[in-house]
């Protein structure tokens, strides 16, 4: 497939994204349907640079992100990923309170992912948590070195995802949507 064609999806895929949270921005002087014409503009122009920026992200080798089962599957993930979400800021407000199990550092993550796509999105559901951020990754082997609030006894290990997220393993869910 041809990079203006990826880039064509990648920009159609964010310009509806860029609808969706800028919805309502309308005035009554400057309306077309629920959103004003200069977020219209906006967004059309980003909309164009993330297609050119994303192209190879979006799509791939198969149209893998062009899949609407892949944003059905992205929309389910999204309430596993609130309640870790929900879970780690109340371990993190429990923590800050009591001064108990601080031990901030860097840990290694290795995820197994087989895509950029997977890695991005593992890597920006784990910034999402509070007291913790990816601060590098690995762009041969994919794995995250991520500095969280508690990095427990060893602080050499590497660790898989199911013991960074409190209850649902995040990464089975990513591979599903991402592989």
């Amino acid at each position: 497939m041809s990079n203006t064609i990826s880039a064509v999806l990648a920009g159609i895929a964010a310009f509806i994204i860029y609808l969706v949270l800028s919805a309502g921005s309308g005035t009554e002087t400057d309306q077309i349907l629920i959103w004003s014409s200069a977020e219209l503009i906006i967004g059309l122009i980003l909309s164009i640079i993330t297609g050119i920026l994303c192209r190879r992200l979006w799509v791939g080798k198969s149209y893998r992100m062009a899949n609407p089962l892949r944003w059905l599957l992205f929309f389910v993930y999204l309430i596993p990923f609130l309640i870790e979400l929900i879970i780690a800021n109340l371990n993190v407000a429990v923590k800050i309170i009591t001064g108990k199990n601080i031990r901030p550092g860097i840990i290694k993550l290795s995820p197994g992912m087989k895509t950029d796509g997977g890695a991005l999105l593992l890597s920006a559901s784990i910034t999402f948590q509070p007291g913790t951020a990816t601060v590098d990754v690995n762009d041969e082997t994919r794995e995250l070195y991520i500095h969280c609030i508690d990095i427990g006894r060893d602080q050499n290990e590497v660790r898989t995802p199911d013991r960074i997220f409190a209850k649902i393993n995040l990464a089975k869910w990513i591979r599903r949507i991402t592989e």
